[in-house]
């Protein structure tokens, strides 16, 4: 809730599922069973038929591959060069076009009188490596965004797998990027950051060792899965054995290895889709979860509200009263 002068200005409810590395839902808040789309929290199960199919792929290729990059140098340099492994060129990403999201490479363009291309759309990473999977399993490259494409059956099977839920529960939408969106129950991709979080206490076979190597990839590389002063750049980078992925529409998902309760995945949904509330949200699951929140962490989400002249105007209030198992 966030207040000004006292008096309640706007409320966003929240839904929290949080599931142990045992696939038990452990706590919630709200309504865990709520079907929602992850959107690009996704990017971890999408990224696995990559993991699989090139288990020697580089880490920084695979977190651009998670990543909702913010177009600098350094992410578009990994993207470009994930996207050659398959013989692919930047023609052949069907994800769109938008400017940057990092202000400075936005006004570099600007500078140089330059076009964004698709390589600047935060999904391209995504896209690249799922060509490169798409090569590397024997799919062809064309159509790779359509539901009935062998990459994005499989992706949507893996949710379902790694979420526990029925493949008839994972409904299909599309997002922004032209990509299948998947929308399942707020508990089953709970499960799946779950899996993320402690991936040989609950699978066997080859997938253990690949989101083994997404974990991986995404903890070493935090500022490739987001960027400079991003919500999941700062807490990967402040908080040991956390890799975290936000989604539009203010879905987030963190997979939690060090906690006083074990690992622990989290997914939780800012119902109204109001994404200033995530990052307090996310504090506060922290807290929960007994994960120490420093005053560095605190910093990504104060609880008093300041104006553009400095002035004090108000407050954020979180109370997420988790419903434990």
């Amino acid at each position: 809730m966030f207040t000004r002068g006292g008096v309640p200005e706007s409320l966003h409810r929240v839904h929290v599922a949080v599931v142990d590395a045992g696939r038990r839902q452990v706590a919630a808040c709200g309504d865990a069973d709520l079907v929602t789309f992850p959107r690009s929290s996704s990017k971890p199960v999408q990224a696995l038929p990559l993991a699989l199919a090139a288990p020697e792929l580089p880490g920084d290729e695979l977190a651009i591959a998670c990543a909702s990059h913010a177009g600098t140098p350094e992410h578009l340099a990994v993207v470009a060069r994930l996207l050659a492994r398959s013989g692919s060129t930047v023609e052949d990403l069907r994800c769109g076009t938008h400017p940057p999201f990092d202000p400075a490479a936005a006004a570099d363009l600007i500078r140089r009188g330059e076009q964004p291309t698709p390589l600047h759309h935060n999904c391209s990473g995504k896209h690249a490596g799922m060509l490169l999977a798409c090569v590397l399993n024997g799919w062809p490259r064309e159509g790779y965004t359509e539901q009935p494409h062998p990459l994005q059956l499989r992706i949507r099977e893996l949710h379902a797998d790694l979420g526990g839920v029925a493949m008839d529960d994972v409904h299909v939408g599309t997002d922004g990027c032209s990509v299948p969106a998947l929308a399942l129950p707020l508990h089953g991709m709970a499960r799946v950051f779950a899996r993320l979080a402690a991936p040989a206490e609950s699978l066997a076979g080859p997938l253990a060792p690949a989101l083994e190597r997404v974990f991986g990839a995404m903890t070493a590389h935090p500022l490739l899965i987001a960027g400079p002063g991003r919500l999941d750049t700062t807490l990967m980078s402040l908080v040991p054995g956390l890799a975290a992925k936000m989604g539009a529409e203010a879905f987030y998902g963190m997979a939690l290895r060090e906690t006083p309760r074990g690992p622990l995945g989290v997914a939780f949904k800012v119902q109204d889709g109001g994404e200033r509330a995530r990052p307090h949200v996310a504090l506060a699951m922290l807290e929960a979860l007994g994960v120490p929140v420093t005053a560095e962490l605190r910093a990504l989400a104060p609880n008093v509200q300041y104006n553009w002249a400095g002035r004090e105007v108000g407050t954020a209030e979180v109370e997420l009263p988790l419903r434990w198992a």
